[in-house]
């Protein structure tokens, strides 16, 4: 081979490892740009988790002295007449009609879900107590409110994959007698895809103040180390951010770095929720476009 040849073929292979490197440079680039996104989008969910979850700590302790007033000597024995009562209590309460609960239950002396507000009533005569035995409580009667994590088939929330609810219960009492307990909560899958218009808000305004492309993006919700993401998350993502345990990880107050899932960039970040609960914590996976 000529020497002209071979500074031809050097070239060409310089150029080639140009143009192969060009896309992750830029990629990289595109990393750093949505990164700084993480933080100001996060701040925003914390303040609505605060309000969300008082709302209904402050309100079922007074539909529990509601629904008191429309139950039958026996709940259970009339179940349409028991739903009444259920939706009578909550429209009753001001918490309770904006609260972003997505059951709400009357659970007998037995634990046994008598009656669900929902149709169909996917929990009805099931163990509430049996799926989630801390929910016992519940049915205490010197107990004011009581919150638990845990899992109930008949109160989920979306219809594939791992799933947590937030359950939260009080004793019904009609003349200092037990009668059962009202229950209410929500399911963190269903909750993530609430937060999710609360991110989609803040990361349109942080990107159209920065003339930037909004990036692909998901949103979880942590508890332990255990990661809940929207209906839509695929399964792969939940897995990597369960994997990275950032609660477990955080450092200052905060979690952030950056993951590949599917050979696809994210950033990961995720600061403290702790007005759900002193374990749990919301992230954001971002990835530009």
């Amino acid at each position: 081979m000529t020497d002209s040849a071979l500074t031809r073929r050097h070239l060409l292979h310089a150029l080639g490892g140009v143009a192969l490197a060009a896309p992750l440079v830029g990629c990289r680039d595109k990393m750093k740009e949505v990164q700084p996104l993480a933080d100001p989008a996060l701040d925003a969910l914390l303040p609505v988790i605060e309000r969300d979850t008082k709302q209904i700590r402050d309100g079922l302790p007074k539909g529990a002295l509601e629904i008191a007033k429309h139950i039958d000597d026996d709940p259970g024995a009339n179940r349409e007449g028991l739903r009444t009562a259920i939706i009578k209590a909550r429209e009753s309460i001001k918490e309770l009609v904006v609260a972003k609960s997505t059951f709400f239950v009357f659970v007998g002396t037995d634990g046994v879900v008598k009656r669900a507000e929902s149709d169909p009533d996917l929990a009805a005569d099931k163990s509430l107590i049996k799926a989630v035995p801390e929910t016992k409580a519940m049915l205490d009667k010197s107990e004011k409110l009581v919150e638990v994590f845990g899992y109930m088939e008949g109160l989920r929330g979306v219809n594939k994959g791992n799933e947590m609810q937030w359950i939260v219960g009080a004793p019904v009492l009609v003349e200092g007698e037990l009668k059962g307990a009202f229950v209410t909560g929500f399911s963190l899958r269903r909750y993530a895809e609430v937060l999710e218009n609360t991110l989609k808000a803040k990361l349109t305004e942080e990107t159209e103040k920065n003339k930037q492309m909004m990036p692909l993006f998901y949103n979880f919700i942590l508890k332990g180390d255990k990661a809940y993401g929207t209906s839509v998350t695929p399964d792969e993502n939940m897995a990597a951010v369960a994997e990275q345990n950032p609660i477990a990880n955080m450092q200052g107050g905060s979690f952030s770095k950056t993951i590949e899932v599917e050979g696809r960039p994210f950033h990961l970040a995720a600061k403290p929720a702790p007005a759900l609960a002193k374990d749990a914590a919301v992230a954001i996976m971002l990835s530009p476009v």
